[in-house]
């Protein structure tokens, strides 16, 4: 049974972990935007690299940062339907939506990997002049979708249904 402690724990670190970065990664896309803004109105000389960069680091931040808002209970919830029925039927619910969430994770890690690796062997880079190749940037999908995967089966061993706050 420790080793279920321990996969469990390290699971949730990374999940941690990967809230970290995201947040790390939204830091950067202000710094990055507070930049551009000065380069192009104090200078006249707009930068090359900023837009898309700061769209590589917010498309990091919400996959990477998904996974870590699933376990805080930090997402946007409907929970109507939730609060009006009995707390044996909140359980059910909860199994069953975190259940559905891990098969939808489960799914798009594995066609977001494959269209990944297609990338890759493609050489795909982008149109501008930084030329990213873009099998990097898109490696946030699958990753994030791997996060996901695990906060999901996380949920199920915790119960399923929270009322919010922090978990981590």
């Amino acid at each position: 049974m420790k080793i279920f402690s321990i996969l469990y724990s390290f699971l949730d670190r990374l999940i941690q972990a990967g809230g970290t970065v995201a947040g790390i990664l939204i830091i950067l896309t202000t710094c990055m935007t507070t930049f551009d803004v000065i380069a192009r109105s104090v200078f006249n000389q707009p930068t090359a690299w900023a837009t898309e960069l700061c769209i590589y680091a917010i498309i990091g931040s919400c996959f990477l940062g998904s996974a870590y808002t699933l376990r805080t209970y930090s997402h946007i919830t409907v929970d109507l339907l939730i609060n009006i029925v009995p707390r044996k039927v909140q359980k059910v619910l909860g199994y069953v939506s975190n259940v559905f969430g891990f098969v939808f994770s489960l799914i798009f890690t594995i066609y977001s990997l494959e269209h990944v690796l297609n990338t890759y062997r493609l050489g795909t880079t982008s149109s501008s002049l930084l030329r990213v190749p873009m099998y990097l940037p898109e490696m946030f999908l699958p990753i994030g979708g791997l996060l996901l995967c695990f906060a999901f089966i996380l949920q199920i061993v915790d119960g399923g249904v929270s009322k919010g706050g922090g978990h981590l």
